[in-house]
């Protein structure tokens, strides 16, 4: 008798979310956390941080994202939390690392800009069309902190909108 083998296909999720941090967030402390959380979770990421407001895209296994988008729900450092995107997707875009944090500087600001021309930054009024194509231009930087957060990656209550 022949057996079947039905191979496990693990389907690969992709979640976008904005929300405002409540008070001054320690950058450093959530890429610490992140960091060894998704590695045991198999999600991959970046996260960024502009004049209050968090961006951040998450990757990996339905479970997984559900599980992790449910307690970033419940942290008490986040409100007003909005779902821009969460859809299966073909492959990674942050295969390299399991969290980041963007850099905010003239390169990556050119980018926003790009996205959406002629508005002052504020990553809180991201389209959901224009957060995944951002997040893919902004990965092809180098300005991304995988481990320690260096000095030019803050979230300021300003943003630097000029």
């Amino acid at each position: 008798m022949c057996r079947a083998h039905v191979n496990h296909i693990t389907m690969l999720y992709r979640l976008i979310y904005t929300s405002h941090a409540s008070g001054q967030p320690c950058l450093q402390d959530i890429l610490t956390v992140s960091i060894d959380w998704n590695k045991a979770h198999e999600l991959t990421g970046g996260l960024v941080c502009v004049g209050g407001t968090y961006l951040q895209y998450l990757e990996g296994e339905k479970g997984s994202i559900d599980e992790v988008f449910a307690m970033i729900s419940g942290d008490p450092r986040h409100h007003d939390l909005k779902l821009l995107e969460y859809r299966e997707v073909p492959r990674r875009m942050f295969g390299d690392w399991s969290m980041a944090v963007l850099n905010w500087n003239a390169e990556t600001k050119a980018i926003f800009h790009s996205f959406s021309p002629g508005h002052e930054v504020d990553l809180y009024t991201t389209e959901p069309s224009t957060a995944a194509p951002m997040f893919r231009a902004w990965a092809s930087t180098r300005h991304w902190d995988a481990g320690a957060i260096t000095p030019t990656t803050t979230c300021t209550a300003s943003s630097g909108n000029s």
